[in-house]
């Protein structure tokens, strides 16, 4: 019985060690695969969910605006800023995931956002880099209804 209460308290204490470890590791999100990396930039940008925001983009990252013949661009830091602006803000609006090119290097991925009065459509591109799969470049759209 002393044996299997050791047994029971070194397997307790060996995942503890495991699971405080994995929440140390410099980029929690390296070996994750495409569809979690646009999984969590949803979650940053319509649920306001920062925590991973750092390890989305890459270093050279940027998103355009293409607004009535002027592009309007942004980089890593302005984007990220915002985001984290926006922390815990949930906007309401349902959105639709399609992957227009997947590869083992890189993908684009189409999200769209539609809220109550206007439809907004993300066009992301992810590549796989050395850290693991990061946004790259983002198109944002507001196509007409």
């Amino acid at each position: 019985m002393k044996t299997l209460i050791t047994l029971i308290a070194s397997a307790v204490f060996t995942l503890v060690s495991y699971t405080l470890s994995a929440a140390n590791l410099p980029d929690p999100l390296k070996f994750a695969k495409v569809e979690t990396i646009v999984d969590h930039y949803i979650d940053a940008t319509i649920n306001g969910e920062t925590e991973l925001l750092d390890y989305l983009f890459t270093d050279d990252f940027s998103q355009s605006t293409p607004n009535n013949k002027n592009k309007e661009l942004l980089s890593k830091n302005q984007v990220m800023k915002h985001l984290k602006s926006l922390k815990n803000v949930r906007h309401a609006c349902d959105t639709n995931v399609e992957f227009v090119e997947k590869n083992e290097d890189c993908s684009i991925v189409k999200v769209t956002k539609y809220f109550s009065n206007f439809k907004r459509v993300d066009y992301v591109t992810v590549c796989n880099t050395e850290d693991g799969w990061k946004i790259n470049k983002v198109l944002v759209a507001y196509p007409e209804n």
